[in-house]
């Protein structure tokens, strides 16, 4: 099979996403780079817990299909540009877990003073405004944040992190957030204390 052990390794990253409650079902979808112009990405319309290898998309950055016979990812524009602006980028997430999508929809990203791992392991972060999802629009937001970000929170929407391969992405989702729980935690028990550098 194509790119088996990216297909491995994809459906993995997927159903810890979805054991760690950072995807829910059919919600989302990730990606790896193959090379210049190609990517292997999750279709649409399946359970990100239940992926097997046979059910990715090899897809080049124009879109087109190269392999696999699941509907292609109304987003999987999002994923090209990201990989065509950032060729440092070999992995994207796009999720929408519960506690970081809130800060999305109140169009705000982590305040990078409230923990300390925000600036070390999740790193910068940016803001692409509302726009509907699979949209052109939504692909020149990404265009605008993600030169820039690693990080990306999409307002209304949920959340996007770029990585130098899977796991890097996967951490990054992970960190932001458990940052955006404790965050959501401090505030019920009184006011933030935020530190300076």
């Amino acid at each position: 099979m194509f790119a088996e052990k990216q297909r491995a390794e994809l459906c993995k990253i997927a159903r810890m996403l979805y054991e760690q409650g950072l995807v829910s079902g059919t919600a989302g979808n990730l990606s790896v780079r193959l090379d210049e112009k190609t990517m292997l990405i999750t279709p649409s319309g399946v359970h990100k817990g239940m992926l097997a290898p046979e059910d990715l998309i090899v897809q080049n950055f124009d879109l087109t299909v190269v392999s696999g016979t699941r509907k292609p990812t109304k987003e999987a524009a999002m994923h090209s540009k990201i990989y065509e602006l950032r060729p440092d980028i070999e992995a994207v997430l796009h999720t929408h877990p519960a506690a970081a999508t809130a800060f999305a929809v109140c169009g705000e990203v982590l305040p990078a003073n409230c923990l300390v791992e925000v600036d070390s392991v999740i790193g910068s972060m940016g803001l692409a405004g509302y726009a509907p999802a699979g949209s052109r629009e939504l692909v020149l937001e990404i265009e605008r944040v993600v030169p820039e970000h690693d990080v990306i929170f999409l307002q209304n929407h949920g959340l996007i992190t770029c990585g130098k391969n899977l796991m890097s992405a996967f951490c990054k989702m992970e960190s932001v957030e458990n940052a955006a729980k404790t965050l959501f935690m401090a505030e019920r028990m009184g006011r933030v204390q935020f530190f300076r550098d």
